[in-house]
């Protein structure tokens, strides 16, 4: 499996804080759940974070099962509009997304 990542990194301007994460919702999620190939989405909004840690008001994760897959998603005739929907709302945000992809393997813990 892989996950691409976007990081939120910046702030969401003062007094836009619910307004931004319900176009959040509203606007860009309905893109990211129709993208092919993917099998999860997450969207995290930060609710602390170490005094030290950079701004970071919000990360997207979208889980494909393969590198063909988030081929194909980056690929879709969906991805141009998903992100004119996301530089819309980015116009109540400071700063800047960018994206990563990792692969995962998951540890058992102690129960």
């Amino acid at each position: 499996m892989l996950t691409r990542t976007a990081i939120y990194e910046g702030t969401v301007r003062d007094g836009q804080e619910e307004a931004f994460f319900r176009r959040v919702r509203d606007e860009l999620e309905p893109f990211w759940r129709r993208f092919p190939g993917v099998t999860a989405v997450r969207v995290q909004r930060l609710v602390s974070k170490d005094a030290d840690a950079r701004p970071i008001a919000m990360i997207l994760e979208m889980d494909f099962p393969d590198q063909a897959a988030l081929d194909a998603c980056l690929a879709s005739s969906i991805r141009p509009e998903s992100h004119a929907a996301t530089e819309a709302v980015m116009q109540m945000f400071d700063g800047r997304f960018y994206h990563l992809v990792s692969a995962a393997h998951s540890l058992d813990v102690a129960g």
